[in-house]
């Protein structure tokens, strides 16, 4: 009996210790690199300033034809943890176009969402990619360790 207990109590233990081992994913948010939540300022300010980037340039680029009102909605990027590098970043969009059948009155919206590869060189370390968004222009910009902008990406992606 007496065995019987101490089995269990030190499976109890060991179970116990184990769980509490934390898990370390290979890729990460870069929101939650170097550890959780720790980059959510910074990646909320670079995207901020890609979307005013983008928010500049709409009207007289991609911002004509069926989806006029084409908004940036997220930006979102994978870090791998231990290198501190860039693994793939997508920028998303979405636009619509309205227009009234002027037989019944109805309202007609036909919208779309498109979701555009930052055009990232492998191993594309995460502090490079903040210093290029601090710049005076971060979507003409070449990326790190490239010689294309985050600008170049787009027209294939929204055109």
């Amino acid at each position: 009996m007496l065995r019987t207990t101490l089995a269990a109590l030190f499976l109890t233990a060991s179970a116990s210790a184990f769980a509490q081992v934390p898990s370390v994913d290979r890729f990460v948010d870069a929101t939650d690199w170097p550890v959780s939540e720790a980059g959510m300022d910074r990646f909320f300010e670079a995207e901020a300033r890609l979307n005013a980037g983008f928010d500049n340039i709409c009207g007289d680029t991609f911002c004509e034809g069926d989806f006029a009102n084409l908004r940036p909605m997220q930006l979102r990027c994978s870090v791998e943890a231990a290198k501190g590098t860039l693994k793939q970043c997508l920028w998303s969009f979405a636009g619509s176009h309205a227009t009234v059948n002027h037989r019944t009155g109805a309202v007609q919206i036909t919208a779309k969402t498109f979701k555009c590869k930052i055009l990232l060189a492998k191993d594309t370390p995460v502090e490079s990619f903040y210093e290029l968004i601090k710049g005076e222009d971060p979507l003409h910009a070449n990326l790190p360790m490239t010689n294309v902008s985050i600008y170049d990406g787009l027209p294939g992606c929204l055109i």
